[in-house]
């Protein structure tokens, strides 16, 4: 098992870095910009240079102080998509080429959601105040525009988003081997078109724009710049792909066949190495084993008919042994089976009312733990509780925890047996808990990197969330028998044959007269009830031979009521035994500021 645990340990760290590395960028992404006060942005400055390939390269100088304010830095909001005045959409293609803070290395992060990108610039373990200075460089596409007579570069040099006053704005703007034609500038809120100054050098290779005031918060500066025609090529970028689009692409599609591919084959060869049974290695059924080897898929069992329960097994012991589980049904086998045994009776009380539910009465009559298991005698002290008598009705809402100890307990008996390498609700639990967490941290991934510019990282948080479903499906099947545990269940298997069609063996019950006694609380927990006592009836075993001494009816015996009083008392008994209270309700045209490419905003964190 150390090697399971291993490669889930190995899963679950990678699923975990990821998906811790990419949440802070999920919650923070879609923030909603707002007055941001304290602090203020003493200057801004723009390097924007129009290069021959299209591109457009630009160079943000932004000075900030925040004086007495602890923060860890600023972020920068950039569109890349863009909408006319028509409702039209246009786009551009962004990429981060430097990021620097007071002139070195900065730490920051990118992210993007449907129209923006994010560039958080700081680090989220240490706070600053004072002065700082950010140097933001970036490469843009798609953002030169042609007309009748000239090309242009209309471009939002600060963004309208800023919630802080900035001191001074400047941008300057080259345009490479492209002569400028004409120039102008806008200043305020969106749409505003307040003039700011600008000049244009004597080469006319490059301008520089000036804003006249202090700019609020809010406003922006809008720079435009017009050059020859032709000379620079216009690049149009088209609209991104959607994630369903690039899922389907060829190579995304055979990455997530093999990440699908992987998750199953991991979950499948879990259980094909951990989770299948042991059988013993023999010739034939009546041979001595030689050993123990994992059970080939679809093995073939020689099931013989056994006329007792295999090394006299208790009820309970061979409900686990055939499900796997302690299921309540085994409790009620195990409290008829003490009756039948001697240890108490079961008294059928009249209803009170016509419509009233039928009550039963447990009465100790004798009890010696030395020839009790240790979960019955945990039972048995559990049910009466230092009294003679307990009413069914009276075990409802305060059971269920003792119910829970004596499963436990049952757990314990049939590993403690050799039956199961470990109990099986904990190897139940071990990967139905592993299958939950790692489909969750997929599901983190998944949200997260749904809106990024690749589809390999959501592929991989489909494969890990596969991997977790298919965990989840299989965790039922991961408890495993042993050698031993396994040749019981062949042999329980032949004891079920012989209660479900307990009409051929008539003279073993004429000869063995309390073996109806035994056999019941078996038929119980092979679900045989009614099947069991209509074969009584009709190999016509006589009444005083079944449930003499332990179980009086409200009314006279017969088959058909026996076998209703039977199945009521299991169904009364389940339910009492295992309910637990409720919970407390109290829990729980031209131009204008604002326009062009570029713009977005920033703020600090």
């Amino acid at each position: 098992m150390k090697r399971v645990f291993a490669l889930f340990s190995l899963i679950l760290v990678t699923c975990y870095v990821l998906a811790l590395s990419l949440a802070e960028g999920l919650f923070v992404t879609p923030h909603v910009l707002a007055q941001d006060t304290g602090w203020v942005i003493d200057s801004f400055h723009s390097d924007n240079v129009v290069m021959n390939t299209g591109e457009v390269v630009v160079a943000e100088d932004i000075a900030v102080d925040f004086g007495s304010l602890e923060k860890h830095g600023i972020y920068r909001d950039l569109p890349y998509v863009y909408e006319g005045e028509s409702g039209e959409k246009s786009y551009s293609e962004i990429k981060v080429n430097q990021i620097l803070q007071d002139s070195h290395g900065a730490t920051y992060d990118v992210t993007r959601n449907e129209s923006n990108i994010r560039i958080k610039i700081g680090d989220a373990n240490r706070t600053i105040s004072g002065k700082h200075n950010y140097q933001i460089s970036y490469t843009v596409k798609g953002i030169l525009r042609g007309f009748e007579g000239y090309d242009e570069l209309n471009w939002n040099v600060t963004g309208n988003a800023w919630g802080v006053p900035i001191g001074k704005v400047t941008s300057r703007v080259s345009t490479g081997n492209a002569n400028l034609t004409q120039a102008t500038c806008f200043q305020g809120y969106s749409s505003y078109t307040d003039p700011c100054t600008y000049a244009i050098a004597t080469d006319k290779k490059s301008v520089t724009f000036t804003a006249t005031r202090m700019l609020q918060p809010n406003e922006g500066l809008t720079i435009v710049v017009g050059y020859g025609k032709g000379i620079i090529p216009l690049i149009v970028v088209e609209r991104p792909k959607t994630m369903v689009e690039k899922i389907f692409e060829p190579s995304s599609l055979v990455f997530l066949g093999i990440l699908l591919a992987g998750s199953v084959g991991i979950a499948f060869f879990l259980w094909f190495r951990y989770g299948r049974d042991y059988s013993f290695i023999r010739r034939s059924v009546l041979d001595k084993p030689t050993g123990e080897k994992l059970r080939e898929i679809g093995e073939h069992e020689t099931v013989v008919v056994e006329y007792e329960p295999p090394e006299k097994l208790r009820p309970a012991e061979i409900g686990v042994l055939t499900d796997e589980r302690a299921d309540t049904l085994d409790v009620v086998a195990t409290i008829i089976d003490l009756a039948g045994r001697g240890y108490l009776t079961i008294t059928e009380l009249s209803k009170k009312w016509v419509f009233g539910d039928t009550d039963y009465l447990l009465t100790m009559k004798n009890f010696d733990a030395s020839g009790l298991l240790p979960y019955e005698t945990l039972l048995f002290d559990k049910l009466f509780d230092g009294k003679k008598e307990v009413k069914v009705s009276s075990l409802k809402t305060t059971f269920y925890q003792d119910l829970a100890q004596v499963k436990k307990s049952l757990y314990e008996r049939v590993v403690a047996d050799k039956f199961f390498e470990k109990s099986p609700e904990k190897m139940r639990s071990t990967y139905l808990i592993a299958g939950s967490i790692i489909l969750v941290l997929g599901f983190i991934t998944l949200t997260y990197v749904v809106n990024g510019e690749s589809a390999y990282p959501v592929d991989f948080g489909i494969g890990v969330m596969v991997l977790g479903f298919f965990l989840l499906v299989l965790s039922p099947f991961m408890s495993r028998k042993t050698g031993h545990g396994r040749e019981m269940y062949r042999r329980v298997k032949g004891y079920q044959l012989f209660i479900a069609t307990a009409e051929k063996y008539r003279q073993r019950f004429f000869e063995k007269k309390n073996l109806f006694n035994q056999v019941l609380p078996y038929a119980i927990v092979f679900g045989l009830t009614a099947k069991f006592a209509q074969a009584m009836k009709d190999i016509g075993l006589p009444e005083k031979y079944m449930a003499s001494g332990w179980y009086v009816g409200a009314h006279a015996f017969n088959y058909a009521t026996f076998s209703s009083g039977m199945n009521d008392f299991s169904r009364s008994l389940s339910t009492a035994i295992a309910s637990s209270p409720k919970s407390s309700g109290f829990s729980s045209g031209g131009g204008s500021s604002g326009g062009g490419f570029g713009g977005g905003g920033g703020g600090s964190w």
